[in-house]
């Protein structure tokens, strides 16, 4: 059994690395839009940043089940986390910023539900 937690150790760091790193890309992204969208509502995109940090806050404090299956999620997770990094010098439309960090709090939420 402790060999079985020290394996599942660094696949729980890391997703917490992935879910971190999702958290600030959504951080980013609601920067970028203010500065992009002086005096527009935001609150939405807002939203979908204090949603992702939610999620890896709330994955730091459980515990990991050593589960295949997180793999490939936290894999979709960081590529959609390396898209909105792309993107944030380019998008400026909110419906556009929406639709990505949506795609990106679905994917922080599916990660962070393999944390029991």
């Amino acid at each position: 059994m402790a060999n079985e937690k020290s394996s599942s150790q660094p696949i729980a760091e890391s997703v917490l690395a992935t879910l971190a790193a999702a958290a600030d890309a959504a951080r980013q992204a609601y920067m970028t839009a203010l500065q992009a969208n002086p005096g527009a509502d935001l609150s939405q995109i807002y939203a979908k940043e204090m949603a992702a940090a939610r999620a890896w806050s709330d994955a730091e404090v459980k515990a990991l089940g050593n589960d295949s299956a997180v793999v490939a999620a936290q894999k979709d997770l960081a590529s959609a986390t390396q898209v909105i990094r792309n993107e944030l010098s380019t998008i400026k439309n909110i419906s556009s910023w929406l639709t990505l960090l949506d795609n990106l709090v679905k994917l922080a939420t599916t990660v962070s539900s393999f944390f029991v």
